[in-house]
């Protein structure tokens, strides 16, 4: 997926000549690449929690 300088990546709503989304195509891949979120939405606030890797030798299991 090559898209550098072809101009069709600078918004959501542009279409390559393929047919392509390229800025749905990267959200997609953020996402497949991330870890698990969760949102709560209450009535007063949002509460957030992710799963956050560590990748320290000095961490035992």
């Amino acid at each position: 997926m090559s898209s550098i300088g072809t101009g069709y990546d600078l918004a959501a709503s542009t279409f390559s000549p393929d047919g392509r989304i390229f800025q749905i195509e990267y959200a997609q891949k953020a996402v497949d690449n991330s870890g698990t979120m969760i949102a709560l939405r209450g009535k007063n606030g949002v509460v957030t929690a992710v799963d956050k890797v560590i990748t320290s030798k000095m961490y035992e299991e």
